[in-house]
């Protein structure tokens, strides 16, 4: 029997999304653990950047674009195959009153992280990308459980990963692939570059959640990380949804 502490030494392990937020974090702690990585993302830039950056041997990166389904499924279809896949893939954080919203941004944003999870589910079940006894890990958000006053549609898209998390688990039994859902509460990322919020805005909403945090701070991609080794190292866990939110649901 393999030590927990050396589970995913050599393992392949394909992130969808890596190249940076809570995916970047957790490709850097597989790498921590020797697991062998392939970051996927539609930028190729960041991919060569990130990869440049990283500069570690087990490290490479794949350009994958969940938008166009052919290319995808061919992007996977050649790094299979692997012992467990992650997909982080999101556009942005969707946030604001649901009056104020566009129903044409809405779709846009479902694409990347709802649908993409649905195309990832449909290529593994499709191909034998992932090996059996191996794992797909999908990414939802607590706002699913706790949508609040701004996030009826953001809950809402997340609330959907929870029910696909069960639905692929199902579908996927007799590959022998689990499938589990990590589901971060408030996390210190880029996606709130791309809200527009000013740096000291963050700074200020960070320091504020902290204080109504039971943990006293916001988490960071590499906090998120935890959750994600975990997932993969628990061969006994499936169809899980593994809450990892500094408390914030209580």
């Amino acid at each position: 029997m393999v030590n927990s502490r050396d589970k995913l030494v050599g393992k392949k392990v394909i992130v969808v999304g890596g190249t940076s937020g809570i995916g970047n974090g957790a490709a850097l702690a597989l790498l921590e653990h020797g697991a062998e990585v392939v970051i996927v993302s539609s930028n190729e830039d960041r991919v060569n950047e990130v990869v440049k950056k990283i500069n570690n041997p087990k490290l490479t990166g794949k350009v994958g674009n969940v938008r166009d389904e052919a290319q995808y499924t061919e992007c996977l279809k050649s790094l299979a195959p692997c012992d467990h896949l992650i997909y982080s893939g999101v556009d942005k954080i969707i946030r604001g009153a649901i009056a104020d919203g566009e129903l044409e941004d809405w779709k846009w944003y479902f694409g990347v992280k709802f649908w993409g999870s649905a195309l990832t589910g449909k290529i593994v079940s499709k191909y034998d990308i992932i090996k059996p006894g191996g794992s797909l890990t999908l990414t939802s958000g607590t706002g699913a459980m706790k949508p609040g006053m701004t996030a009826s549609i953001g809950g809402s898209l997340n609330a959907g990963l929870f029910t696909m998390t069960t639905g692929l688990a199902n579908e996927l039994k007799e590959k022998k692939i689990r499938v589990n859902c990590v589901v971060p509460g408030m996390v210190q990322t880029e996606l709130w570059d791309k809200l527009g919020v000013p740096k000291d805005k963050q700074k200020d909403n960070f320091e504020k959640a902290a204080n109504n945090l039971p943990v006293g701070f916001v988490a960071t991609p590499e906090d998120i990380a935890e959750a994600y080794i975990y997932v993969l190292r628990a061969d006994y866990t499936n169809g899980t949804l593994i809450t990892i939110d500094g408390g914030g649901v209580l």
